[in-house]
């Protein structure tokens, strides 16, 4: 008796607990850009997760189709992974097979995000989401800057519980430096529509990463801001005018903002003074091993270095996984007494590797990828083009889970087609991509209204 009435009384229009993977895959990618500064661990688990959770959104048979549609329509979604299987063939001819295996371990992300992030059904709000999840998360970055500052902790150590971002500076300064622009971005598309206490608080963490960026003394992203600021303004603030008086406006604005950082902060002059002294430094011989401790005199040993062994292997370089086994023995040679370490130099790295065809390959991926960015958050894409761009000229960027990873996951956000908020995309695939339970929602009458 009581069974009965208690099946009478559930709704039939009541559906059953749904897995929807593609709102799954969102919260991944939110964690994912959450912790891109804080975690290598919680990154590599949620990409891990994500990849599962994208598989598992094939056994739906619209988001099949749709994710199909988008491939044959995007070929330049696989421009990344093609020069991956570039690495791949570099095993061949690798002799330390240990080294190669970790190093397609760490450039996987150009294999598996591009195709799975730009086939997620994401939204344009959705996908400003990320991009303020990961501005946001520099916060605590820029707390654990000010606070070893603060307290005169050494720089490049901070505390046993507070592990300091000067441990990865580069990677760091560049972080902070392009969360800064995520902001302005965000403060010029939506100011009007923001009120008092949102514009105060968005000041405010504007102000936090823009001390932390000066306090860190990371050339890389100071460099990156004083260039990116008057690029930032012609497209977003002063769009119209000639090209001439446009690009004058643009030197003169690089020139002051320039000026005006090195002149007012001290953490700005000092590592760009120290840079000019290293090079001077650096053409009268290092008397005294002055490079070990010399932040730019090292890195032009490492071309003197490894120059030779580029052009020696030109055609296609020592294989994916020999850099140390060909590159160390040439350390012992050096008559400054530097020790081992990678090129600092992404193209010259990529160079050494795979050679002038692997070079070639990874500058057509990248630049095709650039040629396909999506019109949504194109200026901003090209930001961070510009800003990587410059920092891999002194620095292995990829060479880290975390710059490959940072460099890897916005290049697939700003490769996506957003959906629009109407529920249409501009790829022209409306009729595929809903979901069977979507269809079965919409066509229940409780549903059908909201």
């Amino acid at each position: 008796m009581s069974y009965s009435s208690s099946s009478a009384s559930i709704s039939p229009t009541t559906l059953p607990l749904a897995f929807r993977s593609e709102q799954i895959s969102f919260g991944l990618l939110v964690l994912m850009m959450v912790f891109l500064p804080l975690s290598k661990a919680v990154v590599s688990v949620a990409e891990v997760l994500l990849l599962l959770t994208w598989l598992i959104g094939f056994s739906d048979s619209g988001i099949r189709l749709r994710r199909i549609a988008i491939w044959r329509s995007s070929p330049f979604l696989f421009f990344f992974p093609s020069f991956y299987l570039l690495m791949l063939l570099g095993m061949g001819y690798s002799a330390d097979w240990e080294e190669g295996l970790q190093m397609l371990n760490r450039y996987h992300y150009l294999l598996t995000l591009p195709p799975v992030v730009a086939t997620l059904s994401l939204s344009g709000r959705r996908m400003r989401t990320l991009f303020l999840a990961f501005a946001l998360a520099q916060i605590p970055v820029a707390l654990g800057v000010l606070y070893i500052v603060a307290t005169g902790q050494e720089l490049h150590h901070g505390t046993l519980h507070i592990p300091s971002p000067f441990h990865q500076r580069p990677r760091a300064s560049l972080f902070l430096c392009f969360s800064l622009f995520i902001l302005a971005e965000y403060l010029v598309a939506h100011y009007k529509s923001l009120n008092a206490e949102s514009r105060t608080a968005m000041g405010l963490v504007v102000l936090l990463n823009l001390a932390a960026l000066i306090l860190m003394q990371g050339r890389i992203g100071q460099l990156g801001l004083v260039v990116l600021t008057p690029l930032f303004l012609l497209m977003y603030v002063y769009r119209k005018g000639p090209g001439l008086k446009k690009f004058v406006l643009a030197v003169l604005l690089i020139a002051g903002l320039g000026g005006a950082f090195y002149t007012l902060f001290d953490g700005v002059r000092r590592p760009f003074n120290e840079a000019a002294a290293e090079v001077q430094e650096s053409r009268s011989g290092y008397p005294n091993s002055e490079p070990n401790y010399s932040s730019m005199g090292r890195r032009m040993a490492f071309y003197e270095v490894y120059w030779p062994l580029f052009i020696q292997n030109l055609g296609f370089g020592v294989g994916t996984g020999d850099l140390t086994r060909e590159g160390k023995p040439l350390f012992a040679q050096q008559p400054h007494g530097i020790t081992y370490d990678r090129p600092h130099n992404q193209f010259l790295e990529i160079g050494i590797l795979l050679g002038l065809f692997g070079l070639f390959g990874f500058v057509l991926a990248w630049w095709g990828s650039v040629r396909a960015f999506g019109p949504a958050f194109r200026l901003l894409g090209y930001l961070f083009v510009a800003l990587i761009f410059m920092s891999m000229w002194s620095d292995s960027t990829l060479a880290t889970q975390g710059g490959v990873s940072f460099f890897m996951i916005f290049m697939a956000l700003f490769m996506c087609r957003p959906v629009d908020d109407a529920g249409r995309t501009p790829w022209n695939l409306s009729r595929v991509g809903q979901t069977t339970v979507a269809k079965k929602l919409l066509e229940l009458p409780e549903t059908a209204k909201s």
